[in-house]
């Protein structure tokens, strides 16, 4: 099958009974038109979805997608092109067949929820990373609703430095001064998200491929008055950050203030040939000198 430079294709794909309307563009440099006609077909998705999860049976399949014969159909064609495999009784998942899972969520995410950076979550290297994140941020929305004011993806995450299987996933989130039981609540969160498809899928991938499973998130919390108070972390924001919610650009705004501070110190940061840095917020302090850096 040939496959033609520069030209896309929108699907309508078929999960379970409903038809799902998905301006999906897949780049023909990728993805064969063959792959394509697959995918459309009714209870595709749903098969990689389940395999993305996890290895499966036929007869698990079949709980999904009830026409025994149109599930016996779907399964030869993903396997003629190379999204599953089976090996004895079971049905796995290939790498490229995750990877198109994944790409199908991400569209479905997309939505026009005031405040929701889509920006931000572009600069996110991984699809997996991108879609389960869109995920965990939902889960927050609906824990903290109004209460939440911010949240930032920050660290190697948003940098080339991420390393599967060492490298962690840093959260900051901003609540508003009323919030209360914050870390409980947290705790709730978490819970909820690792309960997903999404987290289970990508705990489960990254096993396959050799890693402990998905990376630990690592958070940190401020209130809206202690964010406005300047915390030595902003730093490592300041060039490397995928802002995913921020009400009212709460956060954006903290950001520029925080580089017109920086500038009137004369501030320079230093960046070392393994990655890491150094900041000399004021390269000529006086001795016992005191260094205010205000963001109101």
């Amino acid at each position: 099958m040939k496959r033609l430079k520069g030209r896309r294709q929108t699907l309508t794909l078929l999960v379970g009974s409903q038809a799902l309307l998905v301006s999906l563009t897949f780049t023909l440099l990728e993805y064969s038109m063959w792959k394509l006609d697959t995918l459309s077909r009714d209870g595709a998705v749903h098969v990689l979805r389940r395999l993305s999860a996890g290895d499966a049976k036929f007869k698990e399949l079949n709980e999904g997608v009830r026409n025994t014969r149109t599930l016996t159909r779907r399964l030869k064609e993903l396997q003629a092109e190379d999204l599953i495999q089976k090996a004895g009784t079971c049905y796995k998942i290939t790498d490229e067949g995750f990877d198109i899972a994944f790409k199908v969520a991400d569209v479905e995410w997309k939505t026009d929820l005031k405040w929701i950076r889509n920006e931000g979550f572009a600069k996110i290297r991984y699809t997996w990373m991108k879609t389960s994140l869109r995920r965990l941020l939902n889960i927050f929305l609906k824990e903290f609703d109004k209460e939440l004011i911010s949240i930032i993806l920050y660290g190697s995450a948003t940098k080339d430095t991420f390393q599967l299987g060492r490298s962690d996933v840093d959260l900051l989130y901003i609540t508003e001064d009323n919030t209360r039981r914050t870390w409980q609540r947290e705790e709730n969160v978490f819970k909820q998200f690792q309960s997903t498809w999404e987290y289970r899928a990508c705990d489960h991938w990254l096993k396959t491929q050799g890693f402990y499973g998905y990376p630990e998130v690592t958070t940190a919390s401020l209130r809206r008055n202690y964010a406005k108070i300047f915390q030595p972390i902003y730093l490592d924001m300041l060039c490397h950050r995928s802002i995913l919610y921020d009400k009212n650009d709460f956060f954006e705004k903290l950001m520029k203030k925080l580089q017109e501070e920086l500038k009137a110190l004369k501030s320079l940061r230093v960046e070392y040939a393994d990655g890491t840095y150094c900041w000399f917020l004021k390269p000529n302090i006086a001795p016992g000198e005191l260094i205010k850096i205000s963001l109101e």
